[in-house]
């Protein structure tokens, strides 16, 4: 029953993750510039029920002070805002998702450089 429960929740994601990425490739291709007001949506959508569910409306403690939490959130805002404008250039989509996936490598390059952390291989 677990595995079945897992394997559903797996598909789930995988969907919503490709319909998704369909949405958005059908929204930029109209209008460039729309990928802005999408990722706006998001961020909105994200706030909002991570405020009614996680935040219990307010009234939980928060582990990160909340200077630093929007610190982060408008560093995560402000890639995304920048990686739209690559829609601009009428690259391909799957290219798009290529370059943003590596930003995890790019995350890593930073912390070995700048915070001197050391990662197996």
């Amino acid at each position: 029953m677990v595995s079945v429960m897992a394997a559903l929740a797996i598909s789930m994601v995988f969907v919503g993750c490709c319909s998704n990425v369909v949405f958005l490739e059908l929204v930029v291709k109209e209008d460039p510039g729309a990928g802005n007001l999408v990722t706006f949506l998001q961020f909105l959508f994200i706030a909002v029920i991570g405020f009614c569910t996680v935040g219990k409306f307010g009234t939980a403690k928060r582990n990160i002070p909340f200077k630093q939490y929007l610190l982060l959130v408008g560093f995560f805002w402000t890639s995304s805002v920048a990686n739209n404008y690559a829609f601009d250039f009428n690259i391909a989509m799957p290219l798009h998702m290529i370059f943003r996936a590596g930003s995890l490598m790019a995350n890593m390059a930073m912390g070995v450089w700048i915070l001197k952390k050391q990662y197996p291989l």
